[in-house]
């Protein structure tokens, strides 16, 4: 790969997990004045006219096979249905930097899912990188978000863990279809199959009392987590998995508590320690290590 395809695919997949990385915050923000489920179903639903409007004026199509419709719901299912509802539920009951540290779950899960599927087993820098970098992660859980903490729960990390499995899924299948079709019509196609499933939940599930009692903050962190989330961020990481893979791009998401938890100090006040320190080089470790796997 040439240094500038390459510098493109990590920009892309950069500003991905810049984006997922700060996503544990925006969720608690909005689940200060709404339950965990409205946010996780708003997020697609305030993002659907927005696909709409490129796929209208893109002429963005997925072809009538039936494995192209699978990967799209799939996509749309897994990666903006069930990954968000289960995960900012699952935020609900825990605090954001906790549900952050979480998320380096989907590189192990991502690397698994592609051995799995392509019956090939990852090198071993992968397996001492994935190692290494959640050892990391489970290190700013203990110090900063320690099991004791309060707001802290089981049930809620279960939860984010399993939206976090169900969003790996769905991204998964969406990478397969954008090296055919491109991340704009993949992605924006997802939002569409997306927002049709939980439009039913917010009607039914959340009602119009629910969406009034959401304050100002709670609407603009609904709105952040809807157009950066849920478009900008998964369209560039449906392309960066792509060009890059699956194992390897999804490595990065090791990152993400390295985010999440690092900007708790300047949006939530918490302290910058030294096992916080640690625990960002230890990840970074890790992330090398990975990347090696696929040089």
């Amino acid at each position: 790969m040439s240094q500038s395809p390459r510098a493109r695919l990590y920009t892309f997949a950069m500003i991905a997990v810049f984006i997922y990385g700060i996503t544990p915050l925006f969720t608690k923000v909005g689940t200060l004045t709404a339950d965990g489920i409205t946010v996780g179903a708003l997020r697609a639903v305030v993002a659907a006219p927005v696909a709409i409007t490129v796929i209208l004026a893109m002429g963005c199509r997925i072809p009538l096979r039936r494995d192209a419709i699978a990967l799209v719901v799939i996509s749309g299912v897994g990666g903006l249905v069930l990954f968000p509802v289960f995960f900012s539920w699952g935020v609900q009951f825990t605090t954001a930097g906790h549900a952050a540290a979480g998320t380096a779950a989907g590189a192990v899960m991502a690397g698994t899912i592609m051995a799995i599927l392509h019956r090939r087993v990852p090198g071993w820098p992968w397996w001492i990188g994935v190692a290494i970098g959640s050892a990391g992660a489970l290190l700013l859980m203990w110090e900063a978000l320690g099991l004791q903490v309060e707001g802290v729960t089981w049930q809620g990390d279960a939860l984010v863990f399993l939206g976090m499995f169900l969003g790996v899924v769905g991204y998964v299948a969406g990478a397969q279809l954008t090296a055919e079709l491109g991340a704009v019509a993949v992605t924006m196609w997802s939002v569409v199959v997306a927002a049709a499933a939980l439009v039913p939940v917010v009607v039914w599930h959340s009602g119009s009392e629910t969406l009034l009692a959401i304050d100002l903050y709670g609407w603009l962190a609904i709105c952040s987590l809807a157009w950066g989330t849920t478009i900008l961020a998964y369209l560039f990481w449906n392309r960066a998995l792509a060009d890059g893979g699956v194992a390897r791009i999804g490595a990065l998401q090791l990152l993400q508590p390295v985010i999440g938890i690092g900007l708790a100090p300047v949006i939530l006040g918490e302290p910058l320690t030294t096992t916080l320190v640690v625990a960002t080089v230890v990840i970074l470790l890790g992330v090398v290590l990975v990347q090696r796997e696929s040089g």
